[in-house]
């Protein structure tokens, strides 16, 4: 490792080793990256003796309850009752969610923030900021860090990093996977992770709702002047099949198949006024990370999502044949 990715993992480690309450911040829409790192580092610190309390304003998705404690998660909490503030995951401050009722997680000379992410899109907002662009996943972050201070990884903080590593990999099929992701992935199984189950949830419980949901989705798709494939899911979609907002996770990476579109586009109505937009492109020469930014948005290169006020309006043409 470079020796400036050493030395905040040092600065990170005495943060880590000052505090004795602390508060980890998954961010809002919870993957199984966030809350695996969550549930990972909670269960590291833990084992030192700290008192942990893992946060997120939204539930955790049904695919990550299976992880240890991921029945704990708190949508509510005081920062003065906490030593050090974590945020995992963050792409930037504003997918915190507790940021706007909680101003005081943005000021430093409040509160003691380790911000640990892998956006290019981060905005640096912690006291510490460890940010690696160039890892695939938060989670492939921390088994650096625990590898670096000699931690044991149990096999459940095993499990939990490899949900977020086969996650955010696309089960190890995005452009993400480098050979190092590989190895720790390999390391990972070695230390009792439940590969199994990992793949189960993400990939082998679909309920019907959700597969209604997913055909709405498909069956309204199309390609746009940009080579764009461009589909949405309104609030009545949801009701009517029965799905919640979880359920539509997956449905972006079939998009994303579709040739010859250069990229893809899901628009999903959040039920409160809120329209949510994922972005994912195989394409070398797209950066999607950029293209969010503009709607306030932010990401990877080739995976990236936004989060916009509005509804969505269905649009048909005719023409005469």
């Amino acid at each position: 490792m470079a020796t400036e990715t050493l030395d905040t993992f040092a600065q990170a480690k005495t943060l880590l080793d000052q505090a004795q309450r602390i508060v980890i911040l998954a961010h809002r829409n919870p993957d199984a990256d966030a809350v695996g790192s969550n549930l990972a580092m909670r269960e590291a610190l833990e084992n030192l003796g700290k008192e942990v309390t893992s946060a997120c304003v939204d539930p955790v998705p049904e695919n990550c309850r299976f992880l240890r404690k991921a029945d704990t998660f708190v949508q509510d909490f005081n920062p003065a009752d906490f030593d050090l503030i974590i945020t995992q995951d963050c792409g930037g401050h504003k997918v915190m969610g507790f940021h706007e009722s909680k101003p005081e997680l943005l000021d430093r000379s409040k509160t003691l923030l380790l911000n640990i992410d892998h956006h290019a899109s981060n905005d640096n907002f912690g006291t510490v900021n460890v940010v690696l662009p160039e890892a695939p996943a938060t989670c492939f972050i921390l088994f650096l860090m625990f590898s670096t201070y000699g931690w044991t990884i149990s096999p459940s903080m095993a499990t939990a990093l490899l949900h977020g590593l086969y996650y955010d990999t696309g089960s190890f099929m995005h452009t993400n996977t480098s050979s190092t992701a590989l190895r720790i992935a390999a390391r990972l199984k070695a230390l009792g992770a439940d590969h199994g189950r990992c793949i189960k949830e993400q990939y082998h419980s679909h309920s019907l709702a959700q597969l209604k949901l997913w055909g709405r989705g498909l069956e309204r798709a199309s390609l746009n002047s940009k080579n764009a494939v461009v589909t949405g899911l309104t609030a009545k979609d949801f009701q009517e099949v029965g799905a919640n907002k979880d359920e539509v996770s997956g449905l972006i990476n079939y998009l994303n198949h579709a040739s010859p579109a250069k990229f893809c586009v899901l628009l999903t109505e959040e039920g409160n006024g809120i329209i949510k937009g994922s972005m994912r492109t195989q394409d070398p020469d797209i950066n999607l990370s950029a293209i969010s930014q503009l709607f306030g948005g932010g990401g990877h290169t080739k995976a990236a999502g936004f989060s916009i006020p509005g509804r969505l309006v269905e649009k048909r043409t005719w023409s005469i044949t």
